[in-house]
């Protein structure tokens, strides 16, 4: 992702206005509307902060009652407000992050939660656990590896204008599983449907037992293991 904000025709002035206005439509959603709203924003120094304080600025504009406090200068606990909007630390963090307690308050996090390693998932036990983490661009590693899913919510992800075409990981979801099955045509029956299942020696059977019988689940017709 660094290569790809280095190689963006646009200035990086431009994409943080597009991120900070992603982030404030998306806190917006979760909250059901802004007017006089309670959100804080703890923010970072880099970019993923600058993302944070265009969202503050938005979201003030839209009627909601927004304080913007310091990453390093959070106090340990944040009362009375509606939404925190983390926007401490971005992918590029690694070391022990210990984010403020959001006192019952729904959290967003930019790209991802603060704390979590961008390529690991790994995650302190202070890192960000966010009710919703809206991602740019593309997903993160660290979103879906290792600790990364317990502490993003759900993750959303907003286009902003990025080329991430040479990207080199994917991630296999259900549609992607349920698009390489042959439909079911209505005269098939269990013998056009079948599965083997080759793998396993005495003692050493979990795997393949596992591998068959999530066959039967999916609707296989006839599994020889």
């Amino acid at each position: 992702m660094a290569a790809v904000d280095a190689d963006a025709p646009e200035p990086v002035e431009v994409l943080i206005q597009r991120a900070g206005a992603a982030v404030a439509r998306a806190a917006k959603r979760l909250l059901g509307g802004t007017y006089g709203r309670r959100i804080v924003v703890v923010a970072g120094k880099g970019n993923n902060g600058a993302d944070g304080r265009v969202a503050a600025d938005l979201l003030t504009r839209w009627g909601a009652r927004v304080t913007v406090v310091a990453a390093a200068d959070a106090p340990p606990v944040l009362h009375a407000c509606d939404l925190v909007l983390d926007a401490a630390y971005g992918t590029g963090f690694h070391g022990d992050y210990r984010a403020p307690d959001p006192g019952g308050a729904d959290v967003l996090a930019v790209d991802i939660p603060s704390g979590v390693d961008g390529d690991t998932g790994e995650a302190g036990e202070g890192a960000v656990r966010a009710t919703m983490t809206l991602t740019l661009a593309a997903l993160k590693p660290g979103l879906v590896l290792g600790a990364g899913p317990l502490h993003a919510g759900a993750v959303e992800m907003a286009d902003i204008g990025l080329d991430v075409s040479r990207a080199r990981a994917c991630v296999v979801e259900d549609a992607d599983a349920r698009a390489a099955l042959t439909p079911r045509r209505r005269d098939d029956h269990k013998w056009k449907s079948g599965v083997i299942v080759v793998g396993g020696s005495p003692g050493l059977i979990g795997a393949a037992w596992l591998a068959a019988t999530a066959a039967l689940h999916v609707g296989a017709g006839n599994v020889r293991l």
